[in-house]
């Protein structure tokens, strides 16, 4: 090992049979916090089944809007009389079988990708506050009653749409196959949400909005290692936790003042 100027990295001498460049590659996390909401939205639609035989005594639960009302459906009428929790729970409430997989097949593909990109608790955070802007968005347009994980996965799929723009230099073609491949999604989604009946596009729209804003301020930053070695070795990522956690207290607050604005608006009765 030779020294290199102050600030540069060092390189090793390679051996014999080592590689003959340095290749450096991004360490990919586990999809831990995508499989617990995929079991979270599996667990919650087993529980309509019996919550509707038990309560009702149907096998319809998933289909019933009793069963859906009292578990926490949106409702803008009891959400304006107090009832804000229906905002989180009918994140995890879907509509029927085909509703149910529709999502999780989305959670399914963007999971990997982004929690793989940014770790845990990011995904976590754009996951949930970034639902919650498509349950607000909801709120405050739609007076229709309504569930479902569309406004999460919109969050997720915004989220990732801008991850690979920021870094479409970095990822190759391969980084920018996937942004075109989200950006069709993406168009698809919404143009088919506009047009169908019974589809709460606010909702999507809100969650779209909400994870492009979450997302802004949480992707992380790599550098190059202290010692560069010839062969594949994972690029640094540095510590910035403090201001993506201020990053996060301000999407909060937005949310909440959006939500604050919606009442005071009014939002649309049934």
């Amino acid at each position: 090992m030779y020294d290199q100027p102050t600030g540069q990295p060092a390189l090793r001498t390679p051996s014999n049979d080592a590689p003959t460049r340095p290749e450096f590659y991004i360490a990919l996390t586990s999809p831990t916090v995508s499989r617990v909401m995929i079991g979270l939205n599996l667990l919650v639609f087993a529980a309509t089944f019996v919550f509707g035989l038990v309560v009702f005594g149907t096998w319809t639960g998933p289909v019933d809007l009793r069963v859906l009302y009292l578990l926490g459906m949106k409702s803008n009428s009891d959400i304006l009389n107090g009832e804000v929790w229906r905002l989180l729970t009918a994140m995890f409430l879907h509509i029927g079988p085909t509703h149910l997989i529709s999502n999780l097949i989305g959670l399914f593909m963007l999971g990997p990708i982004l929690e793989g990109h940014l770790g845990h608790w990011r995904f976590a955070v754009i996951y949930l506050i970034g639902g919650l802007f498509g349950s607000v968005a909801s709120y405050a347009f739609s007076p229709a009653l309504s569930a479902g994980a569309s406004g999460a996965i919109f969050a997720l799929l915004g989220a990732t749409v801008l991850y690979f723009f920021r870094f479409r230099e970095n990822f190759g073609p391969r980084g920018q196959e996937i942004l075109r491949s989200m950006l069709v999604v993406l168009v698809l989604n919404l143009v088919m949400g506009g047009a169908l009946a019974n589809v709460d596009n606010w909702g999507h729209i809100g969650g779209l909005l909400g994870g492009l804003l979450v997302a802004a301020g949480l992707f992380p930053r790599f550098r190059l290692p202290a010692a560069i070695q010839l062969g594949r070795q994972p690029l640094v990522r540095e510590p910035n936790d403090v201001r993506q956690i201020g990053w996060v207290l301000l999407c909060v607050f937005l949310l909440f003042l959006a939500f604050w604005l919606a009442t005071q608006a009014g939002p649309p009765l049934q």
